[in-house]
């Protein structure tokens, strides 16, 4: 039997769990994206209902072209059981990169633009519809934009140096939407209200991870930004409130993709490092489970690569990746596993054939996840996005949102 279909025949065996209205007409298992979605990437959960990620193809077949973003309805599709999809981007650009907080009403997004020549910036749409805003028009790229859950802050990555500060390299902003100009992107020349540098080192410092209200941003630096002498990528954790960074994770080896739960109590990453003296090499995914808590480390596996943690907003969910067979199925990975903080239980989600990546949790029921492989034997190719109900797993303790 191929690994594609013990996942189905795996499904079909589950048998459903009562749940709440969100959750009892969706499958097991579903396929978010058509057979014809081309280059799919970048997924994103918005509370429990979207999915919004980005794709080259032309969807929907109105003929337009680049990449765009889109945003998947999983309520309408369990009202219709037809798959619902809208686009939100249009045009010849290329926009990728979209997230939003749990309602998702606006959705930020980095995109090339013409003016500055060649940049990316990033870009504010309303879930609703309507022309994108732009939130930057820096002399240099602004990427990866970040929003807290409750769709009040924005965190970003630039070497733009929008502040004037002459810091050289990719430095960590926050915007507070509140009080910015919508009308003036920044550098704004009227003033740069809303807008804070987080951080100011010579460096690369990315991936940036916001809490509630932006208070707590965890984010990934190489540029030693407390001068203690670290020479590779390392976790961060700022405190805005405070004005304080303080150092998570720490050499030999790097740490990288660090994600934040929308109360700011639970962090995870993945480290090359040896944080806790386990011996077991590999790229292993390391847990604060509250806010003082110790650091954990939890995965264990010699050798294997454990990465791409994402919390449920609430952190009481974690997934992840791993080449390693940590439910012992056989699997040789990667799969995506879910790791229940509260109860220290983990599951595996996948067993797919070839490549899985880009695990996103919900606020607490699904995730959604890329496979290629025909997961559910329909015939796709390519990667494609999928979904799995958490509450439709036979006896699943789904952690509550």
């Amino acid at each position: 039997m191929t690994r594609a279909a013990a996942l189905i025949l795996a499904m079909a065996l589950l048998s459903p769990t009562p749940a709440g209205a969100w959750h009892r007409k969706t499958p097991p298992a579903l396929q978010i994206t058509p057979a014809n979605a081309g280059a799919v990437a970048h997924p994103h959960w918005l509370g429990y209902r979207y999915v919004i990620f980005d794709s080259d193809a032309d969807i929907l077949g109105n003929g337009n072209q680049g990449r765009q973003i889109f945003a998947f309805d999983l309520q309408e599709r369990d009202r219709t059981g037809l798959l619902s999809i809208r686009q939100l981007t249009t045009g010849p650009g290329d926009s990728q990169r979209a997230s939003s907080g749990f309602h998702g009403k606006p959705i930020v997004f980095d995109a090339l633009v013409p003016e500055p020549p060649g940049t990316r910036q990033i870009f504010r749409v309303d879930l609703a519809g309507g022309a994108p805003q732009p939130l930057t028009r820096g002399n240099g790229n602004s990427v990866n934009a970040r929003m807290d859950d409750t769709e009040h802050v924005v965190v970003l990555e630039s070497n733009a140096d929008l502040l004037g500060n002459g810091v050289a390299g990719t430095q960590i902003y926050r915007v507070d939407l509140k009080v910015m100009d919508p009308t003036c992107p920044f550098p704004c020349p009227a003033g740069n209200a809303g807008l804070t540098q987080i951080t100011l080192r010579p460096g690369t410092s990315r991936n940036a991870s916001p809490g509630k209200n932006g208070a707590m941003i965890v984010f990934e630096s190489d540029a030693d930004l407390l001068a203690t002498g670290e020479t590779e990528t390392q976790i961060y954790l700022a405190n805005v409130r405070n004005n304080t960074i303080v150092a998570l994770s720490h050499g030999p080896g790097a740490s990288r993709n660090p994600t934040l739960s929308r109360n700011a109590g639970q962090i995870a990453f993945e480290s090359d490092a040896d944080l806790l003296g386990t011996g077991v090499g590999g790229t292993q995914i390391f847990l604060i489970t509250r806010p003082g808590a110790p650091l954990e480390q939890l995965t264990l596996t010699p050798g294997a690569v454990s990465e791409q943690p994402s919390f449920s907003s609430k952190g009481k969910a974690l997934a992840f990746l791993s080449t390693a067979d940590l439910a012992r199925t056989g699997s040789v990975g990667p799969e995506v596993y879910s790791y229940d903080v509260p109860h220290a239980t983990l599951r595996q989600i996948t067993n797919a054939p070839d490549t899985t990546a880009d695990p996103t949790y919900s606020a607490g029921f699904f995730t959604a996840f890329l496979a290629d492989g025909d997961l559910l034997g329909n015939g796709s190719t390519g990667l494609q996005l999928y979904l799995v109900n958490l509450f439709a797993l036979q006896g699943a303790v789904p952690p509550s949102p």
